[in-house]
Parts: structure tokens; sequence; C-alpha cells
């Protein structure tokens, strides 16, 4: 016998009370609360989605938005005229109604503003409410920042400036400079940074300070790299702006989270390695921030997740890290490796992904190390004297058996040594060993390599590995050994490279495969190869 509508509502009850006061999106207790609800027998799903609906409380965002979920699943055919009907009714509060709009939005049902205020009592307050609301969330949270960001750069030309002058129109203070202070970092033309340089300079925010700061190492733009200098100079000398202020603010500012930790991998073949950034509410919501960094060229992909709970935070960062070893570092430490890395890329000019500004608010209350990135990689670690164990370790370690450069635009030194090597022929292909040889000495390419020791360094004696990271340590000023372990990565790369260029060009494959030996090269490579594994691998020179 089916249950009438009291006990039926009543089962509803016990079933979704778990999720009422969620602060973490748990996708575990939701799929079960779901599952109980479809298996509820002769239910009337319709009612069910019904009951949810009315039992979501705006200012429970995260219940919200699961009972929400749960209710188009549960009725994915009435779903949208169960909404209307919510929107229709004057007994609705308008902020519920707005909670309403945006769920149907996300859904692709998007209202002009005169449609919106039929449904509400009143419109412009309830817009002028939600605005409010997603300003003063998006001084914390970084979605509703890139939120933002999103909305500017899928617009047209014509859009963007209208954005961005009813913003600027609307609000004022640390909520208006919040907003812009990413866009400011990231807009493609120089008059939208100039115009949101003219609000800072109105308006005066503490967080004004951040976005100056860093156009100041843009020396592609003088202009705009002069006024940011002017700018921060008048904020010190009219006392606004101290360096404690400016921490003080932002401690206030991130008082809802617990301190953050901060994940780092060892560099890769390319001079990449990646970091994370989690951080969890005094509620129990997680928060991850990924980067992923090149040593020479600074951060250049950063993506994250907002409120998750612990068990989906864990696992994300266990995917994430599932083929790299990785080490827990001090947070100071992870702050200045991403502040160094960061204005290194602003100041050659480079893009940097718009997301990166807005997740790096989890680190915004937290000093840098008082040392330099070069000193503190390789604090605490000492030379030690080399013997054949120590120096097998040296090139036989996981940590770099993907060591090898890569015939690129990116690497143009190692380009010209593949270009000389690809020169020769069988008869004088002998001379590898000395083009070799020479390149172990090239400035650039041994500053790559000693960059990326210097960051494996400090991962392996962050994980208490002081043994291997002073040996590493020690090839930094052993220059006889150095030599040797630049010889063998070179080698290494050279070989690398040989092999790749025999692999068969699939048809309709990696479109980004370039064929980069020049025509009737074919032979000179199988020289290369044959020479490179009869010298170096069989004879082990």
């Amino acid at each position: 016998m089916p249950l009438n509508k009291i006990q039926l509502k009543a089962n509803v009850f016990e079933i979704i009370n778990p999720i009422r006061n969620l602060n973490a999106i748990d996708d575990t207790i939701i799929f079960e609360a779901l599952t109980k609800l479809k298996g509820i027998k002769d239910a009337d799903f319709d009612f069910i989605a019904r009951i949810l609906i009315k039992e979501i409380d705006e200012r429970m965002s995260k219940s919200a938005s699961a009972f929400l979920y749960m209710a188009e699943n549960l009725a994915p055919e009435s779903f949208l005229s169960l909404i209307l009907n919510e929107l229709n009714s004057s007994k609705i509060s308008d902020s519920k109604k707005m909670l309403f709009l945006n769920a149907l939005a996300g859904l692709g049902i998007s209202f002009n503003p005169e449609d919106i205020g039929v449904y509400l009592n009143n419109p412009d307050e309830a817009i002028n409410k939600e605005t409010k609301k997603f300003l003063e969330n998006a001084k914390s949270d970084p979605e509703a920042q890139i939120d933002f960001l999103d909305f500017y750069f899928a617009s047209s030309q014509e859009d963007k400036k209208e954005l961005v002058d009813s913003v600027s129109k609307d609000f004022e203070g640390d909520k208006l400079i919040n907003i812009l202070s990413p866009l400011a970092l990231s807009a493609e033309d120089q008059n939208t940074v100039q115009y949101c340089l003219d609000i800072m300079e109105e308006q005066k925010s503490l967080l004004s300070v951040k976005p100056l700061y860093y156009l100041t190492f843009l020396e592609s733009a003088p202009k705009l790299q002069q006024r940011a200098r002017k700018m921060l100079r008048k904020l010190k000398m009219s006392g606004f702006y101290t360096e404690e202020k400016l921490y003080d603010y932002y401690k206030n500012l991130m008082s809802d989270y617990l301190e953050p930790e901060a994940v780092i991998s060892v560099p890769d073949g390319n001079s990449n390695f990646s970091m994370v950034i989690s951080r969890k509410t005094k509620q129990g919501a997680h928060f991850i921030f990924f980067i992923a960094i090149n040593i020479e060229l600074g951060p250049f992909s950063a993506f994250g997740f907002s409120a998750l709970t612990k068990k989906d935070n864990d696992s994300i960062i266990k995917r994430f890290f599932s083929t790299q070893e990785h080490f827990k570092i001090p947070t100071d430490k992870a702050k200045s490796i991403l502040l160094t890395l960061l204005t290194k890329r602003i100041k050659m000019n480079k893009m940097i992904p718009y997301e990166y500004y807005p997740w790096e608010r989890l680190l915004d209350d937290i000093k840098p190390s008082d040392k330099e990135l070069d000193e503190f990689l390789v604090e605490n670690s000492k030379t030690v004297e080399f013997n054949e164990v120590k120096r097998a370790i040296t090139i036989s370690s996981p940590f770099v058996e993907n060591w090898f450069f890569r015939y690129s635009k990116n690497a143009p030194h190692f380009s010209s040594l593949i270009n000389n090597i690809l020169k020769l022929n069988k008869d004088n292909i002998g001379t590898v060993e000395e083009l070799i040889k020479k390149a172990t000495s090239n400035k650039e390419l041994v500053k790559i390599i000693k960059n990326r020791i210097k960051f494996l360094v400090f991962c392996l004696n962050s994980a208490d590995a002081s043994d291997i990271a002073d040996i590493y340590y020690s090839l930094l000023y052993n220059e006889n050994e150095f030599e040797k372990f630049m010889t063998y990565i070179l080698k290494k790369s050279v070989y690398e490279f040989a092999l790749a260029e025999k692999q068969p060009i699939k048809p309709f494959g990696n479109v980004f495969k370039r064929n980069l030996k020049p025509a009737g090269q074919d032979k000179k490579i199988d020289n290369i190869i044959s020479y490179i594994e009869k010298e170096w691998v069989e004879n082990g020179n």
C-alpha cells in the first residue's frame, strides 16, 4: 500500500535532513539520499520534487543546490513547471526567487531583465541585493571572482565596457576593487587596465596593492608600469598602506579559513612542476588551487575547486599526483615560489591564466619566506665527496629519469646542438662527442639543469631525504661531477630525439607532432642511433 502524503513527507524529511546544513558538496551523501528517495515504493516523484523545492533555504547555498539537483533528477519533465510555480507565487521571497532564476540559468534557461521583473516583487532591490551578495562572497571565494571574469571574457567588446561601467557605478570600496583587481591584471587591452587603475586611484582600497605591485613588473607596458609604481608610492607615503596593515586586512578577510597546506612535485624534463594549495574553512569545506609552473617561465596553468568535502579533496589530490612524486612544503616557501616565478613571468610579458589571480587568494594572508628563492631551495644542504655509488644515484634515481631536453623553439640551445649533429655523416659521426662536450658548458643549458637540481634538492629535503638531497646539491659545486651529469643528460636527450624521429607518423594522428628533421635525413638519424647504441650504450662511454 503506497504511503499517504503525510507519511511520504515524513519519510522524505528523514532522508534529506542530513543534507540541510551542508557546508560542502558531499556527493556521497547526496547520491545516497537520492537513491533512498528513488527507492520509496509507489512514490509520487513529482510530489517529492515539490517538497524538495519548497524546503530550499536560500541562505544555505550548498543544501539548496543539492535539493535542486535531486528534484530535477526525480522529476525531469515537471521540474521547470514546478520552479515556475514558485516564481509566480507572491508568498516566495525575492531572494529565493533569485536562487531559482540562477538555477535555471545554470540549466541554460536565460531570462531578459524585463522577464525577471515579472517574477519579483521588487526587482531592482532584489538584483542589487544579489549583486552585493555576489561581491561579498567574491572577497573570500575565488569562484565568485572567476564567475565575473568568465562572464567578462565571454562578452563582446561593447558589452565588456558596459559591464565594467555598470559595476563601477553601482558599487564602491573593497567589493568593487576585489572584482576589478584580477581584471586589471588579465584584460587584453591597456585602456581597460588604465580604467581599472582610475577606479583604484579613486576608491583607495588595500586590495589595490597586489595588482599594483604586479604591474610594476610589466616592462612591456612602461606607461602602466610607471603609473602603478607612482600609485604604490602614494599609498605608502599617505600611510594608508603598510605591509602590516595589508596582512592584518588579509587575515581578517580569510578569518573563516584554517591554515593552508601546500604540496609540490619534482620538476620534469621540461622544467615543469605542479603545486597544490588546499585550505579548509572552519565549517569543513575544502578549497583547492592547482598550479602548473615552469621553473624558467613561471606559472602557465591554474584551476581550482570550491567547497569540497574532505573525501573529495583527498581524492582529487591523490588523482592529480597519481604519476608524480609529491612533497608537503611550508606555506611561506610555497608563497615565495609562486611570487618569484609569477613576477618573473609578468616581466617576460607571457600570458597568465586569469583564473590564477582569484585562486591566489588562498595564500593572501600568508607572508612569503624572508629568504630569497635560490637561498631557501638549498638551505640546510651540505656537499659530499663523490664515489661510484653516489655518482650512479645522480643519474639513476627516478627523480631524473625524464630529465632530457627536447628539440623545440623553447630550447634553442639544445635545438642548435641537434642541428649541428644532423650535419654529420657516417665518416665524421664521432664529432658528436666534441659537440656534446661543448654543450655541457653552454650557460643556458647549465642554468636550466642547475635550477632543476635546486628544486629537486628542496623537494628531497622537504621529505627528510637529506642524504640524497646532499648528493644532488654537491653537483652544483663540483664542476667535474656536474659535467659528467650534464653529459649524461645531453646524451640521453640526443638519443631520445633520434628514437622519436624514427617513429612513424600515423595518419590523422597527433596533429601537434612536427617532423623536425630536414628532408633526406633518415640515414643520418640511423647513423646517430647506431653510434649511440655502440659507443654510449654497449661500451658505456
